[in-house]
Parts: C-alpha cells; sequence; structure tokens
C-alpha cells in the first residue's frame, strides 16, 4: 500500500471510530433517560461479513523512500544523536491532548505521516536519558 492510500485509510478508521464512539454516547444516553437497559438491536455491519475474496494477481511493489522530514512543514524528524534517548511526541486526537515516549524513529514518522483532522502533531522533542529535554524539533 503506497503512503498516501495508508494515509486516507488511516482517516477512514478514525472516522469509523468516532461514529462508533457518537453511537456509543447516544445508546449511554438512551439508557439514563430510560431509567435502565433498552434492547437495542444488533445490526448486521458489511464489515463482519465473512465473503470471500477474488484472487488479484500481485504486482510489484515499490517501497516509498523514506525521507526525515514529514508531510508537516512546520516539524522536521531527525535521528536520534548522542545523549539523545527517546522523542517525546504531543498530539491531539478527537480533542483530547496525548503526549507518548518513542525510541523508534519509524515509529515517530508513522505518526507524524498519519496527521489528519482528527489526529495533528503539536510538538515533537528529543529527551535525554534523564529525561530532560535535548532539542525541541517542531
Amino acid at each position: 500500500m503506497r503512503r498516501n492510500q495508508q494515509i486516507k485509510v488511516n482517516e477512514m478508521l478514525l472516522e469509523r471510530e468516532e461514529l462508533f464512539l457518537r453511537i456509543h454516547a447516544a445508546e449511554k444516553e438512551v439508557m439514563r433517560i430510560m431509567g435502565g437497559d433498552y434492547p437495542f438491536t444488533t445490526i448486521e455491519l458489511p464489515s463482519n461479513r465473512r465473503t470471500k475474496r477474488k484472487t488479484v494477481p500481485a504486482r510489484a511493489a515499490t517501497a516509498p523512500t523514506p525521507t526525515d522530514s514529514t508531510a508537516n512543514a512546520t516539524i522536521t524528524l531527525r535521528r536520534l544523536e548522542a545523549g539523545e534517548a527517546r522523542y517525546r511526541v504531543t498530539y491531539r486526537q478527537f480533542a483530547q491532548v496525548v503526549v507518548e515516549e518513542h525510541s523508534d524513529f519509524d515509529a515517530v514518522r508513522t505518526l507524524l505521516a498519519c496527521q489528519s483532522s482528527q489526529l495533528q502533531v503539536q510538538k515533537l522533542e528529543t529527551l535525554r536519558a534523564d529525561g530532560s529535554v535535548g532539542a525541541n524539533l517542531d
């Protein structure tokens, strides 16, 4: 799968998750109004159906050339330098701020490449082994 296809799939999966969360919230509100359980019907989702897939002939895969700069022009990712132990990424996902630490360059690059309206990286820093900030990459 090409990078732009993967980004589009990730955006759609995030949108799907957001819609399921809205359904869950609506069901909880109905149960609150009713004062207890409500017999919701289970809907058969197309993604739950088992279908026979057609075999498609394999085509030559072209691997994207890795680059150290990301789609977001304001944040430039680089490999960790001497004295730096990991990255700290701050991002907003579904109106929540999330802070994660990663030591894997490829994991951070993937996170930066998957930005969309539901996921926006706000800050990228490198951390030393003692936990202090090494460099601010944004």
